[in-house]
């Protein structure tokens, strides 16, 4: 038989939705991994030694990826943070981020095997928008939680996110309208002006909305 000193020395265990949430971060790190390993498989060998150097476009198009999913990984972590909570539609959103974030790599793919071409650019406007999106609405449903816990400043990353997530949204859906209409060098052109729209924002923006601010008394 235990007695009341053994029960009051037992380890407490951890709360379900702490521990469900630190398993979810896990698994997402581990799609984050693969996802960025994945990049450089999907380079591929090429058949001749000359075309190492001839295709500079696949680096680019390869470092471009990395560096994005590396972003999207601290844009996660800070959701995770500050907005994130245990909840069904807050844990199907990460699931789609998640999707989204594993077809990046095979985008990439179709970028470098098929340069130039519309639908393949389109894929890669549709994964990154993807990204986008699912982050744009866990970082409402943070801001419209209130939490009193937050800071000011923490509040201000999150309405920083949700605009910066609506820019790249609508620069995705901007593309894809153009492609059919335009060559692709010209149906991309939303994406150059989305890093002056994300530029605008980190200088202009230095207050949250009053609707996202907890309640006073």
């Amino acid at each position: 038989m235990f007695s009341v000193t053994d029960l009051a020395d037992r380890p407490k265990r951890e709360h379900h939705r702490t521990h469900f949430t630190r398993r979810l971060e896990a698994f997402s790190d581990i799609v984050f991994g693969l996802s960025l390993s994945q990049t450089a498989i999907q380079l591929q060998v090429p058949a001749t030694a000359d075309e190492l150097t001839s295709h500079y476009l696949r680096y680019v198009v390869f470092f471009g990826t990395f560096a994005l999913i590396a972003a999207l990984w601290v844009a996660h972590y800070r959701m995770f943070r500050l907005a994130f909570e245990p909840q069904l539609p807050d844990v199907l959103l990460n699931f789609v981020f998640l999707a989204f974030i594993a077809l990046l790599p095979y985008a990439m793919l179709t970028m470098n095997k098929f340069p130039g071409n519309s639908v393949a650019t389109g894929l890669y406007a549709i994964a990154f928008g993807g990204t986008s999106l699912p982050m744009l609405l866990l970082s409402l449903r943070g801001l419209g939680r209130r939490d009193p816990t937050l800071t000011e400043p923490e509040r201000l990353l999150l309405w920083r996110a949700v605009l910066r997530n609506s820019c790249v949204v609508a620069a995705a859906i901007a593309t894809l309208g153009l492609l059919p209409f335009f060559p692709t060098y010209f149906a991309i052109l939303p994406f150059p002006a989305l890093g002056i729209a994300v530029g605008i924002i980190r200088r202009r923006v230095k207050t949250v909305p009053a609707r996202f601010r907890p309640a006073l008394g």
